[in-house]
């Protein structure tokens, strides 16, 4: 072989290489570029869901409802602030068993009422493991749970000894999971009417936030609920005071959420 085809063939291979680095470069940057896309469409999406429910706050901020003219709107409605689907409903907190005033015999009843189709012996675990978390002692009852058995599990938090401070506290209860405690709001949204059908309601679906809350007469509760994709949907509870002629809110849960079912859109 000659020195000149030699240095061709170095050459070649030295473009070749060149190639293969702009190649990988070039792949990279679009792998970059693709997922700053994703991000940007993500934070976007969460914008416009985030303006929807200020929107929908700001509706429902006046002493009745734009909907149907009374402090409630008990039923779903569906409304598009900015083109975001939303459903939408408003509840006065005292139709609702309070956990901080309710009597023990009230607590568990409630709690079985709940959980009527499914583990008793887990309902009563639950029920006194609630009543365990209020008092102000360190007794634990039978099937309760107290200091000792959150610092066994390795857990960061015991009881509080007093009430609720928080709704979402009782996620932290024994034997609570998210499924019982949030259940499936996007059950009881009326489905669709198809020609030829009857108009059927939702399935109603009685979960811990849904049956109780820590809060008075002079509260009400938005419920806000944003189909996602699938069947999966952001929920929003907001808690609102009334404060001479406006409600403000004054705590707000946020969560996503699974159904079982797709919260079916609007065509168009």
């Amino acid at each position: 072989m000659t020195i000149g085809s030699r240095s061709q063939g170095t050459i070649l291979i030295l473009v070749l290489w060149i190639l293969a680095l702009l190649a990988f470069m070039v792949g990279d940057y679009l792998a970059y570029s693709r997922e700053r896309a994703m991000v940007g469409t993500s934070s976007w999406i969460t914008e416009r869901e985030n303006q929807a429910i200020e929107s929908v706050v700001e509706l429902f901020s006046s002493n009745t409802s734009p909907i149907s003219g009374t402090e409630e709107q008990r039923e779903w409605v569906r409304l598009s602030p900015g083109g975001v689907e939303v459903w939408v409903k408003v509840e006065k907190e005292e139709g609702r068993l309070n956990l901080n005033s309710a009597t023990d015999p009230e607590i568990r009843e409630k709690v079985f009422e709940i959980m009527a189709n499914g583990d008793q012996d887990k309902a009563e675990l639950i029920a006194e493991a609630i009543l365990d978390w209020r008092d102000k002692d360190d007794l634990t009852r039978l099937g309760g749970a107290e200091s000792n058995y959150y610092e066994r599990q390795g857990l960061s938090y015991v009881p509080g000894n007093g009430p609720f401070q928080a709704l979402t506290e009782l996620l932290l209860v024994r034997g609570m999971s998210p499924e019982l405690f949030w259940g499936d709001q996007a059950a009881s949204i009326p489905k669709d009417k198809k020609e030829g059908e009857e108009e059927e309601a939702g399935n109603e679906s009685l979960s811990f936030s849904e049956a109780f809350t820590i809060f008075g007469e002079n509260v009400k509760r938005l419920t806000i609920l944003i189909p996602s994709s699938g069947d999966a949907y952001k929920l929003v509870l907001a808690f609102m005071k009334n404060r001479g002629n406006r409600w403000q809110v004054f705590q707000v849960y946020r969560t996503m959420l699974v159904g079982n079912e797709k919260v079916e859109k609007s065509e168009g």
